[in-house]
């Protein structure tokens, strides 16, 4: 798992209440709240799942956003930040009630869908593993991804890009399968498991420079059974990490891959 410095992400969550707090004080600009329209638009086509309208929806948000950037972007980055707030409440209230109400379409599509189809709730339950914290990670991103405002004061921090794909790491991208009648096929399901998880960790190596990406894919690979690959993950990270918190860590992998290959010697 990535390193986290939960201090700067509780200090994030700080700056944008203050924001949220005060475009409930004070009215944003009009052209902002277009931007707020039309991305809640986009969002309700994709609860719909009228999928025809979204290239036009999404359009629509581009043209609201390039009128908007005209003022400084501190009125867009409030608009973020309450509606980030709206929409974590919301989906609360679908965790204690499962009602899908009006705000968690609106502010999040099809989001409820999307838990239960990756397993994002404890088993046979509506209780998410994700908390406030993750929520606003996943919001930041789809509004960021909506709306084209991806850099600049709208990019995520490191901090917040960590905690995003570790949750990924842990609860990866993998909808549900399998029936009472035919049973998911476990060997399958953890090798798709761990795909999920190597397409998380090469997007994490790209924007995290300390992230040790090979220990994590040889860990990967062990635990699929793909040990000949396993072996060339940890030797890699040996080389770049002769000495660190990770290298005992890595050897005895290494040395346990190497038995499971039949070559027995680090």
């Amino acid at each position: 798992m990535p390193t986290i410095d939960r201090r700067a992400v509780a200090a994030i969550m700080d700056r944008d209440d203050a924001r949220a707090d005060a475009a409930e004080r004070t009215p944003l600009d009009v052209d902002v709240r277009t931007v707020g329209t039309e991305f809640r638009a986009f969002n309700l086509a994709a609860a719909a799942g009228r999928v025809q309208e979204l290239s036009e929806a999404r359009a629509r948000v581009a043209r609201a956003v390039s009128v908007a950037l005209r003022h400084d972007a501190e009125p867009l980055l409030a608009l973020r930040a309450y509606q980030m707030r709206a929409f974590v409440a919301a989906v609360r209230s679908w965790e204690r009630d499962g009602q899908t109400n009006e705000d968690l379409r609106v502010l999040g599509g099809d989001f409820s869908d999307t838990l239960q189809r990756n397993r994002w709730c404890v088993a046979g339950t509506r209780e998410l593993l994700m908390d406030d914290a993750i929520l606003r990670t996943f919001f930041k991103m789809r509004w960021n991804d909506i709306t084209g405002l991806r850099e600049g004061p709208f990019a995520l921090s490191l901090d917040e890009d960590r905690l995003r794909h570790a949750f990924l790491l842990a609860h990866p991208f993998m909808r549900e399968e399998g029936t009472s009648d035919r049973p998911i096929d476990k060997a399958l399901y953890e090798v798709r498991r761990g795909e999920a998880q190597l397409s998380t960790i090469q997007k994490l190596s790209t924007i995290d420079a300390d992230y040790p990406a090979d220990l994590a894919r040889g860990v990967v690979y062990y635990r699929t059974a793909r040990y000949g690959l396993a072996v060339q993950h940890f030797r890699r990270h040996l080389e770049a990490h002769s000495d660190g918190p990770q290298t005992l860590r890595a050897q005895n992998y290494l040395k346990a891959a190497l038995d499971r290959t039949g070559e027995g010697s680090l």
